[in-house]
């Protein structure tokens, strides 16, 4: 969700000795961001701090799954249902190294084979190449955890950027005017000089907008297509992230615990 803060500006020169040789305009009132526009801008500050760029030169220095290492964490032959269990999570390159960054997209998920049900688990990261995943035990029997990295921080880095340098979808609304009927552009932001029509959401404030068809009011748009636009903003370097060779999981000792009432 995108929202342009529209700030108008009116600069005034004062001289009192002189008498203005323009007639007297009024102040072109300043438009204040909305609650909202202030919230969307505040999201947006918070994403952008936690996914930095992260650029790189070769695939062996991200982030590798078979190198990583996953600790447990003062370890027991047991536990209650309702405790806590911690891992450590130290990721390392391919070429064995550890990373001095975080930012990797990672899922911990923990499962009982036996009931049939899973649950996420907490991972807070350090952004120093260690990461704290904690599951809290809420069943009986036993239970098997995983740690999966999704992507790389590099990847989920060129993915943020890309996704704010463009869209890739294309959408097209249909305009029905009796028998007649005609599909014109539209987005949340469009790149013409054309008449638009503007639909606003009243409670995000935010509008999406059509070229306006010739002959048709904006009201005539029954319906919307969407495809995806050939094009991409990732490097042929960044996509080579995104060939999954292999499952990226790291491997537990002992990686089923046993939790008991």
């Amino acid at each position: 969700l995108w929202s342009a803060l529209n700030l108008s500006i009116s600069i005034h020169y004062w001289n009192n000795s002189a008498k203005s040789l323009f007639p007297k305009t009024s102040p072109i009132p300043l438009k204040l961001p909305t609650e909202t526009e202030l919230r969307i801008k505040e999201i947006i500050e918070k994403l952008d701090q936690q996914i930095p760029p992260r650029p790189f030169t070769h695939v062996n220095t991200t982030t590798s799954a078979t190198h990583s290492i996953a600790t447990i964490l003062n370890p027991q032959d047991t536990y209650c249902r309702g405790d806590q269990l911690d891992i450590l999570l130290e990721v390392r390159d391919h070429l064995g190294h550890r990373k001095q960054y975080g930012g990797d997209f990672l899922r911990a998920r923990m499962s009982s084979p036996a009931l049939m049900a899973g649950a996420s688990g907490k991972v807070t990261d350090f952004n120093n190449g260690t990461y704290l995943v904690s599951f809290t035990l809420f069943w009986e029997g036993q239970i098997s955890l995983s740690l999966l990295l999704i992507h790389p921080s590099e990847g989920a880095s060129a993915l943020w950027r890309a996704r704010n340098q463009g869209y890739k979808i294309i959408f097209k609304g249909k305009f029905v005017n009796g028998t007649f009927h005609v599909f014109t552009e539209c987005g949340l932001t469009l790149n013409s000089s054309a008449e638009l029509c503007e639909y606003l959401d009243n409670r995000d404030q935010e509008a999406f907008y059509c070229v306006k068809p010739q002959h048709m009011p904006c009201e005539a748009l029954t319906h919307m297509t969407t495809q995806n636009r050939e094009v991409s903003y990732l490097t042929d370097k960044e996509k080579s992230l995104f060939h999954r060779m292999a499952c990226g999981e790291t491997s537990i000792a002992g990686n089923q615990v046993q939790s008991g009432s």
